[in-house]
């Protein structure tokens, strides 16, 4: 006796072959359907390049199409700390079944994103409305998000140049590149901190969670994708410091499958505005709310220009490359961890897109600033996709004036990564007219000059015990604000204002402060040395005979 559901089948196939002028009986249809049709699918998705993942496909007689998940917004039919009942099911049952305004989700990770902002609503709430994004919430979304707008945060970010030593690695500068040992040994004569650290200092705001504290502005930090970025610099960051910084939301935009925060943090060293950064957050699946799709406040990206580029510059990433940037406070599991990336639709852990604008940002600055980082004004770009550790970086630029546009691609696939995006750099006449009279206001300048002085009636003699050329770089608020040469290697001596004019013996780099004491014997020189406030390179044990000169010549 044939079971119920084989009956139900047979008849489901005569149904169809009643319907098609091919087939004329349900044999017919069972040769079509044969496991032959089905296996060649089966062996195409289990291959090592299919980077197909959780989808679902209907397939027979040699026809294959793929389905996809669609989701009502539903009806929360819980309250916090109260049972949900079947009653609960049955009254909002037109509403759980509505798919008049239907999402379709394409990963997994986007269910239970929405589940955790549901949990989150009920936790601080007492209880979630229904069909948050329908139109009889659109007016009240919008009027909040109108509150949202103007809000600010507060916060403080304390460095170290241990911290921009390791931005400077987690974005790829290495000894292999000489002219890049400026950024990674805080030794070097010109130590400098790359400018784009600036987006370090501002992301804070983003990554302590705080975002999701504003009032009238529901955000999932889960569903946060970051589109694009710009960061302007109003002098070179100090090596080290403590930077104040406030964060507005300047506006939010409703490009409809999501919602757009422009947020700007501004980051300030006492008084003074070192850098602005805009980051523009996107919040999936949070749009079609009725609000505004563009802002005079965006600062927009450029499309590059339409010829071939004027300069080409590649980095293959290490493997360690996310394991080594989130170190600068980007702890986002999706870099480091392969079940969280898995979960999120990804075949492994990917790169930050900051990382791969910090590898860009640094190329343009190789390329046409000679790694000047007083040169670098400011930085836009908008993220196009992901990349992973271990691939290629191909940074593609185009100068026009002093702006250099560039898009940048994984070589391995070609795809580009970073798009519409440029670098404004300060003109080299700029430079120069920002520090007219370089250490015209710094104390070590008259000991330099006095110095210079006694030496005209003792230089030969201390050229004779001396024998050595030493090049000193002082600084001011972390940047090198002056340089002097003391040569007592050549005829009668001579002190003069810049580099040293041939190659020096030793280069000392100490503030002017510190420079002031360790003259008038109040700083031990190998203290200041040891404690990492005085840098010296070459000939270090030349320098103890800088002694003589400050204690029996200089007479101050």
């Amino acid at each position: 006796m044939e079971s119920k559901f084989l009956m139900l089948y047979k008849a489901l196939l005569t149904s169809l072959c009643l319907g098609s002028s091919n087939l004329t009986s349900w044999k017919d249809v069972l040769e079509a359907l044969k496991p032959e049709y089905v296996a060649p699918l089966v062996l195409w998705l289990c291959h090592e390049s299919c980077e197909e993942n959780g989808g679902l496909f209907e397939v027979g007689a040699g026809w294959i199409g793929k389905l996809r998940w669609e989701r009502s917004l539903g009806a929360m039919v819980r309250q916090k700390n109260q049972l949900m009942t079947p009653e609960a099911v049955k009254a909002n049952w037109r509403k759980i079944c509505d798919f008049e305004n239907a999402s379709k989700p394409q990963r997994f990770g986007e269910s239970i994103s929405s589940m955790m902002e549901v949990l989150s609503k009920i936790d601080a709430d007492g209880g979630v409305s229904t069909n948050h994004t329908s139109h009889t919430a659109s007016s009240e979304a919008t009027s909040g998000f109108a509150g949202a707008v103007g809000h600010k945060l507060s916060f403080s970010s304390a460095y170290t140049e241990l911290d921009t030593i390791m931005y400077a690695l987690g974005v790829g500068a290495s000894i292999k590149e000489p002219k890049d040992l400026k950024f990674i040994y805080e030794g070097n004569s010109d130590f400098s901190c790359l400018p784009t650290f600036g987006v370090i200092v501002g992301q804070k705001s983003v990554m302590s969670g705080e975002l999701a504290e504003i009032p009238g502005l529901s955000i999932n930090l889960g569903k946060i994708l970051h589109g694009e970025q710009y960061l302007e610099l109003y002098k070179p960051f100090p090596r080290a410091g403590t930077l104040k910084s406030e964060a507005i939301v300047a506006d939010i935009l409703d490009k409809g499958s999501g919602l757009v925060i422009l947020l700007d943090v501004y980051s300030y060293s006492g008084k003074e505005l070192i850098c602005y950064n805009q980051f523009s957050l996107f919040l999936v699946g949070s749009g079609g709310v009725g609000g505004k799709r563009t802002s005079d406040k965006v600062k927009e990206a450029i499309a590059v220009p339409n010829r071939g580029p004027d300069a080409v510059l590649t980095d293959t990433t290490s493997l360690n490359q996310a394991a080594l940037y989130r170190l600068s406070g980007d702890w986002n599991p999706l870099h480091i961890d392969p079940n969280f990336a898995s979960l999120a639709g990804f075949k492994k852990p990917i790169l930050h897109g900051l990382c791969t604008f910090g590898f860009s940002a640094r190329h343009v600055l190789q390329q046409f600033a000679d790694n000047d980082v007083s040169r670098f004004k400011a930085i836009k770009a908008r993220f196009a996709k992901p990349v992973y550790p271990g691939q290629t970086l191909q940074t593609e630029m185009w100068k026009e004036g002093n702006r250099i546009h560039f898009q940048t691609k994984t070589q391995e696939t070609g795809d580009i990564v970073i798009s519409n995006a440029y670098v404004d750099l300060v003109p080299t006449s700029g430079v120069s007219a920002k520090i007219p009279s370089e250490g015209g206001n710094l104390q070590s300048t008259l000991i330099f000059k006095e110095i210079g002085r006694h030496l005209q009636d003792v230089g030969h003699e201390v050229v004779k015990k001396v024998n050595a050329v030493f090049e000193w770089h002082i600084t001011k608020d972390g940047s090198t604000a002056a340089k002097w040469t003391i040569d007592l290697k050549n005829g009668n001596g001579n002190v003069y204002q810049g580099p040293a004019k041939g190659s020096a013996d030793v280069t000392v780099t100490l503030s002017d402060e510190d420079f002031i004491n360790v003259v008038l014997g109040k700083l031990d020189p190998q203290k200041a040395f040891f404690s990492g406030r005085l840098k010296a390179r070459g000939n270090i044990m030349l320098s103890q005979k800088l002694q003589m000169v400050f204690k029996n010549y200089a007479k101050l």
